[in-house]
């Protein structure tokens, strides 16, 4: 694998972790503070450029860290929890009109299963946050240069594909999301970024 190829892969690695932390649970208090001191360098696509513009604006309103962090918790609350208000599913399975631990579950714990990929969160196998996390787990692997993960990774976009843009959707329309609204614009900016990235690195020797 050249250097430029592994720079992209650690930068897909990167993205996806960082996605799939954020939506697996409220962002820790460090990211949050490099958010607000400005240390933080997101890849160069309009819609992740715009989201990204969204968390910036939004740190500046917070002259300390632990209220920006409270903030950002008792969003991530409202947006996905409840129960008091609307939230919006974080499951592959309520976009396909199944409930989570049913039948779209399953198929997804078996994908991960034919892959080799185990994983150790609570959340069903259908979660944002654990299908985003199979990626980064696989660009590592891809990483060591186990070149079969492009082909399961390509495989998995599929399933992405077929409801993460609703999801954003979703996120963005929600009345309380402000934090979150910027992370759905970076999802849905950098799925189709890596779609044309993992082409790219199919063809380049």
């Amino acid at each position: 694998m050249n250097e430029e190829i592994r720079k992209i892969v650690e930068g897909r690695i990167g993205m996806y972790s960082f996605l799939s932390a954020v939506l697996l649970d409220a962002p820790p208090k460090e990211f949050l503070k490099d958010l607000m001191e400005d240390k933080i360098e997101f890849p160069k696509q309009k819609e992740i450029e715009e989201g990204a513009e969204i968390l910036k604006n939004l740190a500046k309103e917070f002259s300390n860290v632990d209220d920006f962090e409270r903030f950002v918790r008792q969003e991530y609350t409202a947006v996905f929890i409840g129960p008091y208000s609307y939230h919006v599913s974080p499951y592959q399975s309520s976009y396909e009109g199944d409930s989570p631990y049913g039948k779209v579950t399953l198929r997804i714990k078996e994908k991960f299963i034919e892959f080799g990929y185990k994983y150790s969160y609570s959340e069903p196998a259908d979660h944002i946050g654990v299908e985003l996390a199979f990626m980064a787990e696989s660009c590592k692997e891809l990483l060591k240069g186990n070149l079969e993960e492009l082909k399961k990774q390509r495989e998995f976009m599929k399933e992405l594909e077929k409801w993460v843009f609703r999801f954003c959707d979703e996120v963005e329309n929600h009345p309380e999301a402000r934090f979150y609204k910027g992370i759905a614009k970076m999802l849905r900016g950098f799925i189709k970024l890596d779609k044309n990235v993992m082409n790219f690195i199919s063809i380049t020797p």
